[in-house]
Protein backbone atom coordinates (compact mmCIF):
# COMPACT_ATOMS: atom_id res chain seq x y z
CA UNK A 1 0.00 0.00 0.00
CA UNK A 2 1.31 3.42 -1.10
CA UNK A 3 1.69 6.11 1.50
CA UNK A 4 -1.25 7.64 -0.31
CA UNK A 5 -3.39 5.48 -0.13
CA UNK A 6 -2.32 4.72 4.01
CA UNK A 7 -3.21 8.33 4.57
CA UNK A 8 -6.53 8.35 2.84
CA UNK A 9 -7.41 4.98 4.94
CA UNK A 10 -6.36 6.77 7.54
CA UNK A 11 -8.47 9.39 7.06
CA UNK A 12 -11.69 7.22 6.44
CA UNK A 13 -11.35 5.22 9.47
CA UNK A 14 -10.76 8.84 11.43
CA UNK A 15 -14.25 10.08 9.80
CA UNK A 16 -15.95 6.75 10.60
CA UNK A 17 -15.08 7.17 13.97
CA UNK A 18 -15.64 10.92 14.82
CA UNK A 19 -18.48 11.71 12.36
CA UNK A 20 -20.40 8.57 11.40
CA UNK A 21 -23.40 7.63 13.96
CA UNK A 22 -26.03 5.07 13.72
CA UNK A 23 -28.77 4.92 15.52
CA UNK A 24 -29.87 1.92 18.46
CA UNK A 25 -31.92 0.55 16.12
CA UNK A 26 -32.04 2.06 12.78
CA UNK A 27 -31.46 -1.92 11.13
CA UNK A 28 -34.46 -3.38 12.86
CA UNK A 29 -37.04 -0.87 12.44
CA UNK A 30 -36.22 -0.78 8.76
CA UNK A 31 -38.22 -2.10 5.74
CA UNK A 32 -37.79 -6.10 5.17
CA UNK A 33 -35.68 -5.08 2.28
CA UNK A 34 -32.91 -3.24 4.09
CA UNK A 35 -32.54 -5.89 6.62
CA UNK A 36 -32.27 -8.63 3.93
CA UNK A 37 -29.61 -6.25 1.81
CA UNK A 38 -27.11 -5.18 5.18
CA UNK A 39 -25.96 -8.14 7.58
CA UNK A 40 -25.13 -5.82 10.25
CA UNK A 41 -26.22 -2.90 12.11
CA UNK A 42 -22.76 -0.78 10.88
CA UNK A 43 -22.77 -2.33 7.35
CA UNK A 44 -24.44 0.94 6.29
CA UNK A 45 -21.80 2.64 7.53
CA UNK A 46 -19.75 0.66 5.14
CA UNK A 47 -21.47 1.22 2.33
CA UNK A 48 -21.35 4.73 2.87
CA UNK A 49 -17.52 4.73 3.68
CA UNK A 50 -17.42 3.60 0.17
CA UNK A 51 -19.54 6.04 -1.38
CA UNK A 52 -17.19 8.98 -0.14
CA UNK A 53 -13.87 6.78 -1.08
CA UNK A 54 -13.15 8.49 -4.00
CA UNK A 55 -13.44 12.32 -2.43
CA UNK A 56 -10.22 14.26 -2.69
CA UNK A 57 -8.46 13.12 0.42
CA UNK A 58 -8.33 16.91 1.23
CA UNK A 59 -11.75 17.47 1.29
CA UNK A 60 -12.42 14.80 3.70
CA UNK A 61 -9.78 16.29 5.88
CA UNK A 62 -11.41 19.62 5.25
CA UNK A 63 -14.72 17.85 6.52
CA UNK A 64 -12.29 16.57 9.64
CA UNK A 65 -11.48 19.73 10.43
CA UNK A 66 -14.64 21.63 10.49
CA UNK A 67 -16.14 22.24 14.17
CA UNK A 68 -20.06 20.81 12.61
CA UNK A 69 -20.94 17.91 10.49
CA UNK A 70 -21.98 14.28 11.26
CA UNK A 71 -23.53 11.94 9.38
CA UNK A 72 -26.99 9.95 11.51
CA UNK A 73 -27.61 6.51 9.83
CA UNK A 74 -31.63 6.00 10.93
CA UNK A 75 -34.55 4.40 9.41
CA UNK A 76 -36.25 7.54 9.11
CA UNK A 77 -36.09 9.54 6.23
CA UNK A 78 -33.49 11.29 5.11
CA UNK A 79 -32.75 14.93 5.43
CA UNK A 80 -29.87 17.99 6.73
CA UNK A 81 -30.66 19.11 9.58
CA UNK A 82 -28.36 22.17 9.96
CA UNK A 83 -28.70 23.24 13.94
CA UNK A 84 -28.39 21.32 16.90
CA UNK A 85 -29.48 17.78 16.85
CA UNK A 86 -29.95 15.78 19.81
CA UNK A 87 -27.81 12.75 20.03
CA UNK A 88 -27.52 10.29 22.97
CA UNK A 89 -28.41 12.75 25.55
CA UNK A 90 -26.15 15.10 24.16
CA UNK A 91 -26.20 17.42 20.70
CA UNK A 92 -24.47 16.94 17.01
CA UNK A 93 -24.10 20.27 14.76
CA UNK A 94 -25.05 20.32 11.54
CA UNK A 95 -26.33 16.25 11.21
CA UNK A 96 -26.74 14.78 7.39
CA UNK A 97 -29.41 12.13 9.07
CA UNK A 98 -29.36 9.25 5.98
CA UNK A 99 -32.34 6.56 5.56
CA UNK A 100 -30.53 2.58 5.32
CA UNK A 101 -32.93 2.75 2.14
CA UNK A 102 -31.01 5.26 0.71
CA UNK A 103 -27.73 3.60 0.95
CA UNK A 104 -29.27 0.55 -1.18
CA UNK A 105 -28.50 0.16 -5.15
CA UNK A 106 -29.52 4.07 -5.87
CA UNK A 107 -27.26 6.16 -3.34
CA UNK A 108 -28.53 9.44 -5.12
CA UNK A 109 -30.74 10.36 -2.16
CA UNK A 110 -27.94 9.92 0.73
CA UNK A 111 -25.28 11.91 -1.20
CA UNK A 112 -27.75 14.80 -2.43
CA UNK A 113 -28.42 15.52 1.88
CA UNK A 114 -24.61 14.73 2.34
CA UNK A 115 -24.18 17.43 -0.71
CA UNK A 116 -26.31 19.42 1.43
CA UNK A 117 -23.41 19.33 4.41
CA UNK A 118 -20.74 19.82 2.50
CA UNK A 119 -22.06 22.65 1.09
CA UNK A 120 -22.40 23.91 4.49
CA UNK A 121 -19.39 23.15 5.60
CA UNK A 122 -17.45 25.01 3.03
CA UNK A 123 -19.53 28.03 3.60
CA UNK A 124 -19.14 28.64 6.96
CA UNK A 125 -17.61 25.25 8.69
CA UNK A 126 -21.07 24.62 9.16
CA UNK A 127 -22.05 27.46 11.50
CA UNK A 128 -23.76 30.04 9.02
CA UNK A 129 -24.30 30.31 5.50
CA UNK A 130 -23.64 28.30 2.75
CA UNK A 131 -20.93 28.00 -0.49
CA UNK A 132 -24.04 28.46 -2.46
CA UNK A 133 -25.35 31.26 -0.55
CA UNK A 134 -22.21 32.56 -1.62
CA UNK A 135 -19.63 32.52 0.89
CA UNK A 136 -16.70 30.06 1.83
CA UNK A 137 -14.07 29.74 4.61
CA UNK A 138 -11.45 30.68 2.52
CA UNK A 139 -10.83 33.32 -0.70
CA UNK A 140 -10.49 29.75 -2.74
CA UNK A 141 -13.49 28.94 -1.32
CA UNK A 142 -15.53 32.44 -2.00
CA UNK A 143 -14.39 32.44 -5.33
CA UNK A 144 -16.16 29.12 -6.31
CA UNK A 145 -19.14 30.32 -4.67
CA UNK A 146 -19.04 33.30 -7.03
CA UNK A 147 -18.44 30.76 -9.90
CA UNK A 148 -21.44 28.39 -8.24
CA UNK A 149 -23.95 31.49 -8.32
CA UNK A 150 -23.25 32.57 -11.74
CA UNK A 151 -23.91 29.07 -13.06
CA UNK A 152 -27.35 28.78 -10.89
CA UNK A 153 -28.69 31.70 -13.12
CA UNK A 154 -27.73 29.91 -16.54
CA UNK A 155 -31.37 27.38 -15.14
CA UNK A 156 -29.36 23.83 -16.27
CA UNK A 157 -30.42 22.47 -13.05
CA UNK A 158 -32.03 23.35 -9.85
CA UNK A 159 -33.08 26.70 -9.74
CA UNK A 160 -32.54 27.24 -5.65
CA UNK A 161 -28.98 27.42 -4.83
CA UNK A 162 -29.07 25.09 -2.04
CA UNK A 163 -30.99 22.17 -4.16
CA UNK A 164 -28.35 23.17 -6.89
CA UNK A 165 -25.31 22.74 -5.14
CA UNK A 166 -26.49 18.95 -3.65
CA UNK A 167 -27.61 18.03 -6.86
CA UNK A 168 -24.63 18.62 -8.82
CA UNK A 169 -22.22 17.37 -6.36
CA UNK A 170 -23.71 14.06 -5.89
CA UNK A 171 -24.49 13.59 -9.19
CA UNK A 172 -20.81 14.18 -9.74
CA UNK A 173 -19.85 11.15 -8.14
CA UNK A 174 -22.44 8.97 -9.48
CA UNK A 175 -22.03 9.72 -12.95
CA UNK A 176 -20.38 12.71 -13.93
CA UNK A 177 -20.54 11.91 -17.68
CA UNK A 178 -24.07 12.53 -17.34
CA UNK A 179 -23.86 15.40 -15.15
CA UNK A 180 -21.42 16.95 -18.18
CA UNK A 181 -24.18 16.40 -20.07
CA UNK A 182 -26.92 18.08 -18.14
CA UNK A 183 -24.11 20.95 -17.22
CA UNK A 184 -21.08 20.79 -18.35
CA UNK A 185 -20.33 24.02 -16.56
CA UNK A 186 -20.72 22.90 -12.88
CA UNK A 187 -19.23 19.67 -13.93
CA UNK A 188 -16.16 21.77 -14.95
CA UNK A 189 -16.07 23.45 -11.75
CA UNK A 190 -16.16 20.84 -9.57
CA UNK A 191 -13.20 18.74 -11.60
CA UNK A 192 -11.17 21.60 -11.22
CA UNK A 193 -11.81 22.62 -7.58
CA UNK A 194 -13.63 20.76 -5.00
CA UNK A 195 -13.67 17.48 -6.69
CA UNK A 196 -9.61 17.62 -7.64
CA UNK A 197 -6.81 16.88 -4.90
CA UNK A 198 -4.44 19.63 -6.56
CA UNK A 199 -7.51 22.41 -5.93
CA UNK A 200 -7.04 21.32 -1.74
CA UNK A 201 -3.05 20.65 -2.32
CA UNK A 202 -2.91 24.25 -2.92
Amino acid sequence: MSTRDNDREVLLRRLSRERLHVERRALVESAPAVRQHFAHAWAPAERLLTLLDPWPSGLIAYWLGAPAGHVVLASGASAYHPGVYPWQGGQLQGVARIALSDLLDDAAPALRVIGELVDHLLGSGGQGRRLSDGAGTSPELEDVAERLLALVRLGYGPAAPHAYFAWAFSLYWIDRRALNVADPNIERLLRTTLCDERFWAR
